[in-house]
């Protein structure tokens, strides 16, 4: 059954203390990165209160149980300012990966898979951007340093509300991919790494007379070289930069933008999807009996008027797993 995703109000009725917990443990990280600057409500203009964006926090219960927060900004209002093509970031090809995988087997190389934890508060951001944070999630990020926001509190119809300045991409702004990419490039080529002119999201260096390749997606990224110790010689590099708690994959098995690349048969990779599509059957809130050669039936694009809808909930789950089949299609399928 797919576990429900709870707005900050929703869900702190659900989870209560942990929920709570959960919450501050998630504004304490903007504190550690400097991510805001305060600012006085009567020092901003109406239309800069009009074009602030809106910090939301989700919380959910994860398979162990733990409770999780994870906030994001609405950056729904920077659309009218702000064209997507100027925000838009490069994401590494599938093509890409399928033939720079292709490679790392024939050539009997180490792979290593990497994320890095909250990685766009890495990123400065140097545009003039304002959020709003409003009751509950104001005083709770208030809370986590008094002596720094308690006295930039104002209230607005009734509600506590905190103006802070993005000082830092966030998760949810237009740009925030977008700047992160170029860090993480400029970092590269620093590194030694050429850009791969075909590709934007992949780069190669000789390292010790053989290529160590990375790709990435954002803040996923894929390593290869013949040396695991070449390899974690730039971890250790990449660690000086975004910190020591990158979360790292070793071995012949790896899990990678939805799709499980083995490399466990000598010079050939295997990819397929088979624990995604697993967990797909498994959230799906009905038992799924039925078996079908393909999904394209005489009657898929017929529409018929007297067909019944389905209630919103079982709607919202049939569009969520039309989307991730969609998903597969588009991948290892």
């Amino acid at each position: 059954m797919r576990r429900q995703v709870y707005l900050l109000e929703a869900g702190l009725r659900a989870f209560e203390k942990k929920g709570e917990t959960a919450v501050t443990k998630e504004l304490h990280q903007f504190n550690s990165y400097s991510v805001f600057d305060p600012i006085h409500a009567n020092t901003l203009t109406d239309e800069e209160k009009s074009q602030a964006l809106v910090s939301l926090i989700f919380i959910k219960e994860k398979r162990n149980g733990d409770i999780k927060a994870r906030s994001c900004a609405n950056g729904s209002v920077q659309r009218e300012h702000v064209a997507k093509d100027e925000a838009a970031s490069p994401t590494v090809a599938l093509e890409s990966v399928f033939t720079t995988a292709t490679i790392d087997a024939r050539e009997k190389r180490e792979v290593v898979t990497v994320d890095i934890p909250g990685a766009f508060l890495h990123a400065n951001n140097d545009n003039y951007v304002i959020m709003r944070m409003t009751g509950t999630l104001a005083e709770l990020m208030a809370k986590t340093d008094p002596k720094l926001y308690r006295k930039y509190l104002s209230v607005e119809k009734g509600k506590k509300v905190l103006y802070l300045r993005l000082q830092k991409a966030l998760y949810g702004m237009m740009k925030s991919a977008l700047l992160f990419y170029r860090k993480l490039v400029s970092e590269l080529i620093e590194m030694g790494f050429v850009i791969n002119p075909y590709d934007p999201c992949v780069a190669n260096k000789i390292v010790n007379g053989s290529q160590l390749m990375l790709r990435w997606h954002v803040d996923d990224l894929m390593i290869s070289h013949k040396n695991m110790a070449d390899i974690n010689n730039f971890l250790v590099d990449l660690k000086n930069v975004y910190g020591s708690n990158l979360a790292e994959s070793t071995g012949k098995t790896h899990d990678y933008l939805g799709m499980i690349f083995d490399f466990s048969f000598s010079e050939e990779v295997r990819i397929n999807m088979t624990p995604y599509i697993s967990n797909i059957i498994t959230e799906f809130p009905e038992e799924i009996k039925g078996t079908y050669a393909t999904p394209a039936a005489d009657h898929l694009f017929k529409v018929r008027d007297d067909g019944r809808k389905l209630p919103e909930e079982q709607a919202d789950a049939f569009h969520h797993t039309v989307y991730q089949l969609l998903f597969v299609a588009n991948r290892a399928h």
